[in-house]
């Protein structure tokens, strides 16, 4: 009665070591994953910041008035200018 007792609980300590094991690196994995995020979401940051910039400046006044008179474009006068009655 012993003998199959300890082969029992024997069997059910390496299960329990299996079942550790099998957390602890899926633990790892996990950490590994989060992480690589963690890494993606720092470079996405920088990134949009990087684009908020050029936005800014690119929708400067300055530039765009700039940008207009390199076109020859003005402001439309107000004899160019008609209004439309929609019903």
């Amino acid at each position: 009665m012993i003998n199959k007792l300890n082969v029992v609980l024997l069997l059910v300590v390496f299960g329990s070591g299996l079942g550790v094991v099998s957390v602890q690196n899926q633990s790892r994995q996990y950490y590994i994953a989060l992480d690589k995020a963690e890494k993606q979401e720092a470079h996405l940051d920088q990134e949009y910041a990087r684009l908020k910039l050029e936005q800014a400046k690119l929708a400067s006044h300055k530039l765009i008035k700039q940008a207009a008179d390199r076109q020859n474009l003005h402001p439309p006068s107000a004899a160019d200018t008609q209004i439309i009655e929609v019903r």
